[in-house]
């Protein structure tokens, strides 16, 4: 619940900002509830949640305007979203909501708490105006009306698709791979797959590459077509380099490399992986003994990124006259597919290593397609994709992966090596001892944490807890990591001696710049205090705050594990000095 003190610096922010954003909305309510409060609330409930401050008016600064009675809007509010008089309901799936008393300058408001709703009950809309003209989204501070596709990927994020089941119309067998085609009826001749089939159609027919009838299906034409984009143009990879950080370069040359990866999809992932390498750095990397070069971004990393990008894609055919995309910039790769995320798929789960995937029979034909000389399959399947991705990063000295989730596109960013890699490979090579990659992957995270524990670092990297420990006690009995408590240890920071202990604000982003200044150095806050401070994210506030732990820019008053731990500023961080620069 808010309180007066609570609400103040969100109140404080909003007017030095001069504007709402994506988790606060600040509506007058001079005498009653308009239209534009539940286009909020159905935007807040299709997106991540927020709050509505009612009787705040942003015209004059985010303060209380003056009559409010917040007893009538109480009322006109619970009404609408139908737990009040039944025949006010202004809202199809209503979110759950939390209503909160507060007061500024003597003059009283509402604090109110939207939750996002679950998968199964979007979108949220306005009844009378239909999902389509009455579901909106929220993208900062605005509310933005649902397309027709994110309308439709959020009324089917639940439902099985069949739309890889489909007959692709003028086909015939000659535009299947033949190659591809004996593969799989070889892999599966002695199978139960295959059991009780006498001719060619009745096996193809049982792998779902063709109906019973002999017409192809679209995820065989896809896993195994001789040329899919003669019936889909759009179904390809487009990989593209620019040469600034963004698309709309002011001047020069719009595109560094671009290809267009066609053919079936084994052969378009392949062809993507490869024109996508082509264009980033290549370095040396220890393995065990031995040194290997690969991209800065690791080949398995980025096949197995633009693979999911494939099979978790949207295939209705309102979404397949759209490509994939993998943009490379100078300090990133995004990797994004249309479609939104599926199955009950949120951000905050997808590395729990539970694998699902609406195209299901595209996914199990994907399976069985090898590629390269050494015959490794395209897609492992099973829910070990990202959990990889996020071991071969840290790995690297990278962070783990972005997400973002739209209602109808997904994407992966992917950072390339920066600053933060130099730094990184610095303090590893100044350890003074051959580590393996998994060695690596933990030492990033703790180097970054102060302190972690073995269930910790397991959430993190899903590597096995067991396999942890005996790293860690490896690491420990090389002097490199030390035993903090149970299942805890600490990077030993004397022992590798890179480690500056002198504070610096020196190239802080303009998000780390507003956590650090939202910190005290004389009252120690939690992270929920710092994130209604700072107005980020509790996800973008946890990991700034590790950074600055690292950079002896704050300090936290207990163990990673406490749920008592809270945050100060260092007495001598000064964020006047701090330089801002874009990451």
């Amino acid at each position: 619940m808010w309180t007066d003190d609570t609400i103040k610096p969100v109140l404080e922010r909003l007017r030095s900002q001069g504007s709402d954003d994506g988790k606060f909305e600040a509506k007058s309510c001079t005498t009653s509830i308009g239209a534009s409060v539940w286009e909020s609330v159905s935007a807040f409930a299709n997106t991540s949640g927020g709050t509505m401050l009612l009787g705040i008016s942003e015209q004059d600064g985010f303060r209380p305007i003056d009559g409010f009675d917040a007893d009538r809007v109480i009322n006109q509010f619970m009404d609408g979203i139908g737990d009040g008089n039944p025949q006010g309901i202004r809202l199809t799936n209503p979110p759950t909501y939390r209503i909160s008393r507060c007061q500024a300058n003597g003059k009283p408001f509402l604090a109110v708490d939207i939750n996002e709703n679950p998968a199964d009950r979007k979108p949220c809309y306005i009844t009378a105006k239909g999902p389509s003209d009455g579901g909106y989204r929220r993208a900062d501070d605005k509310d933005i009306r649902l397309s027709r596709t994110e309308v439709f990927e959020l009324q089917n994020a639940m439902v099985p698709s069949r739309a890889d089941r489909e007959i692709v119309p003028e086909t015939n067998l000659t535009d299947l791979n033949d190659d591809a085609v004996e593969h799989l009826l070889d892999i599966h001749k002695d199978s139960k797959a295959l059991r009780g089939t006498t001719t060619r159609q009745e096996r193809l027919a049982r792998l779902n590459i063709t109906d019973k009838q002999g017409n192809i299906l679209l995820a065989g034409l896809l896993a195994a077509g001789q040329y899919p984009q003669q019936y889909f143009p759009n179904l390809v990879i487009d990989v593209a380099a620019y040469p600034e950080t963004e698309k709309s370069a002011p001047a020069g040359p719009r595109f560094i490399d671009r290809t267009i990866c066609d053919g079936n999809m084994p052969e378009a992932i392949n062809q993507a992986v490869e024109a996508t390498a082509r264009n980033l750095r290549s370095t040396t990397f220890v393995v065990g003994s031995g040194a290997q070069t690969d991209a800065e971004i690791p080949r398995e990393v980025l096949r197995e990124v633009i693979a999911n990008a494939v099979i978790h894609r949207e295939y209705d055919a309102r979404f397949v006259g759209t490509s994939i995309c993998v943009d490379i910039y100078p300090d990133r790769v995004e990797v994004s597919n249309p479609g939104g995320l599926w199955g009950g798929v949120t951000v905050d789960n997808i590395t729990d290593g539970i694998s699902r995937c609406r195209n299901e029979t595209l996914v199990r034909l994907m399976h069985e397609i090898p590629y390269g000389s050494q015959g490794l399959v395209t897609v492992e399947g099973g829910g070990t994709g990202i959990p990889l991705v996020i071991q071969q990063m840290r790995s690297r000295a990278l962070d783990a992966p972005k997400f973002v989730a739209k209602p109808d596109r997904f994407t992966v960013v992917l950072n390339r090596y920066g600053a933060e890699y130099q730094d990184n490979k610095r303090w590893l090579t100044g350890i003074g001892t051959t580590l393996t990659n998994q060695e690596q992957s933990i030492l990033m995270p703790l180097r970054q944490t102060s302190t972690m524990t073995v269930q910790q670092l397991h959430a993190s990297l899903r590597i096995d807890s067991d396999d942890i420990r005996h790293i860690m006690e490896r690491l420990a009995t090389r002097g490199i990591i030390t035993p903090t408590g149970p299942d805890e240890y600490a990077v030993t920071t004397p022992q590798t001696g890179i480690a500056d202990d002198k504070p610096t604000t020196d190239k802080l982003s303009n998000t780390e710049q507003i956590v650090l200044a939202s910190l005290s150095t004389e009252t120690p806050l939690d992270v929920h205090a710092i994130v209604t401070r700072s107005g980020k994210g509790i996800s973008t506030v946890r990991r700034v705050l590790r950074m600055l732990i690292v950079r002896n820019l704050a300090v936290a008053t207990a163990p990673p594990s406490s749920k008592h731990r809270k945050y100060l500023r260092a007495s001598s961080a000064n964020t006047d000095d701090a330089i801002a620069t874009d990451r």
